[in-house]
């Protein structure tokens, strides 16, 4: 068994897990044994590949599938212990009542979602800008993984926003 999924299923034990609970829980650790396995598999890819390049985009993922991984771990325990602060190890937090739309994070929340907008407008400004080196520079694809994490960081303040 995973090291990170064992204190999800120590809590099923200890808090009377109801079935589904305990079906979630194994979904999300089986799900994370894949992920486990593709992380091993990348990182051989990486440590064998001769092209520099390639272990530079591969560490890339590399990194996304180490974040992956803990974060399905988080929400195993999150279900396991039936409410974060319960869980021993990290868990995700519940969502709780949404603030007044005039509090400071729903404020800091607007501003920092319109400046995510701002630096996708730039982001594709400079893609533009980036098509003479196609060919031999892989800045037009970091440029596009960014303007992906701008839409992710967009996507998760529109969540605070609505939510929080």
């Amino acid at each position: 068994m995973d090291p990170l999924f064992e204190s999800a299923f120590e809590g099923l034990r200890k808090m009377g897990a109801s079935v589904s609970e305990r079906e979630l829980v194994d979904h999300l650790a089986r799900h994370g044994e894949e992920e486990g396995a593709l992380l091993g598999r990348y990182q051989r890819f990486a440590q064998e590949a001769a092209s520099p390049a390639a272990r530079y985009l591969v560490q890339l993922i590399i990194d996304d599938e180490k974040r992956h991984h803990r974060v399905l771990a988080e929400m195993a325990n999150s279900v396991a212990w039936g409410w974060s602060q319960n869980s021993p190890v990290p868990a995700t937090p519940e969502i709780v009542p949404k603030e007044d739309s005039s509090s400071p994070l729903a404020r800091e929340t607007k501003e920092l979602l319109a400046a995510e907008k701002r630096d996708g407008v730039e982001l594709r400004r400079l893609h533009k800008e980036l098509k003479p080196y196609a060919d031999t520079k892989m800045w037009s694809l970091m440029v596009e993984l960014m303007l992906l994490d701008t839409q992710k960081h967009q996507l998760i303040l529109q969540f605070i926003s609505s939510h929080l």
